[in-house]
């Protein structure tokens, strides 16, 4: 009798045990290297940004689980914080906002079940997370797609909801809900808010299966007008060689930040090949924008090869080279914003993941 109840007890802490197990995860990155371009001083600069995360789970049971997120992203050759990555950060500068951002990475909770997952506060954007997937360079270091050349492009969302569904037979679909600012004073950023203030939102199918992945993303920008980016792109696999394809369409319908209304267009294709720890890449990028004091094109041919010493080091370069149908382009597509009708940039370093 005894026994059998002793066992009782234990089955019982053990079952408690079970439901409350949790896990937290430390991850990082360290990054870090030389860029030489036209125009520009040498300085050290990254390929991927910098970053030292905390990401958790705790099991609730019946398959139903809590998550967490924590990111910092910093500059690694000195240690200040990379940028919000947000679309209007030179703007609500300009109308007087000078808070930075304390998380500049992942700043979520939520929970995570067979029907999906759903996060809420600080999200990465879909169109930021996808189109890196079809980008050879993964949207990294000075031969990055001009998807993030766009006026609208955010690295990240901040009151963001995000839901992520399972994969169901390679299809998936992913969701956003950004709540707009809620401003009541008479800065300028306040009037700008309430004249030019919408929540925003974004759709992403995407569709994985063998050598193929095709996706497309739609997002409306919060506090901007109601102006809105979308694209598409896929890759395909062929043995040791993997092919990109993308094109992101960009409406821009605000006047503060480039004197009027306008639109850009990016054209992006590339190759990856891998033979054992090496690995070739290059990309074509051409980008056109027709808003306001900016009106012409830019082509970018980049080149790049990488030698993994291991899973989690390696040592990387990349070598570009930019035509501008005028200088003043350069400033949007010249990735150190120099007004030049064409540049040349080199970038070596050494990248570690923990």
């Amino acid at each position: 009798m005894k026994k059998t109840l002793v066992a009782a007890v234990l089955s019982g802490l053990l079952s408690a045990a079970a439901y409350a197990q949790s896990s937290v995860n430390i991850y990082g990155i360290l990054d870090t290297g030389l860029i030489k371009e036209s125009g520009s001083d040498v300085r050290m600069g990254d390929y991927m940004s910098s970053r030292i995360g905390f990401r958790g789970t705790e099991d609730l049971g019946n398959g139903l689980k809590a998550t967490f997120e924590l990111e910092q992203r910093f500059r690694l050759n000195d240690g200040t914080p990379s940028s919000s990555y947000s679309w209007d950060e030179k703007l609500r500068n300009r109308l007087g906002r000078n808070d930075d951002t304390r998380w500049t990475g992942y700043a979520n909770v939520g929970l995570a079940g067979q029907w999906g997952a759903v996060r809420l506060g600080r999200v990465m954007s879909l169109v930021a997370e996808t189109f890196t997937m079809i980008d050879p360079f993964d949207q990294n270091g000075i031969a990055s797609s001009y998807s993030v050349n766009s006026l609208l492009h955010s690295h990240f969302l901040s009151d963001t909801v995000r839901y992520d569904s399972p994969n169901i037979n390679g299809f998936e679909l992913g969701l956003t809900y950004t709540l707009g600012d809620d401003k009541h004073g008479d800065s300028a950023e306040d009037q700008f808010v309430r004249r030019e203030g919408n929540d925003g939102f974004a759709i992403n199918p995407r569709y994985r299966n063998g050598p193929v992945m095709l996706l497309a993303n739609f997002e409306r920008v919060a506090d901007s007008g109601n102006s809105y980016l979308w694209d598409v792109g896929g890759t395909y696999q062929w043995g040791d060689l993997r092919l990109f394809l993308g094109y992101e369409r960009t409406v821009f319908k605000l006047n503060e930040l480039v004197g009027k209304a306008g639109n850009q267009s990016e054209w992006l294709t590339g190759l990856l090949y891998r033979m054992g720890p090496h690995i070739i890449l290059a990309s074509y990028n051409r980008g056109e924008i027709d808003a306001g004091i900016y009106d012409g094109h830019a082509n970018k041919y980049a080149v790049g090869y990488n030698y993994e010493f291991s899973k989690r080091t390696t040592l990387y370069s990349s070598l570009t080279y930019v035509d501008n149908s005028d200088p003043a382009i350069g400033a949007i597509y010249n990735s150190n914003g120099t007004e030049r009708s064409s540049m040349t940039g080199i970038q070596i370093g050494l990248n570690h993941k923990f």
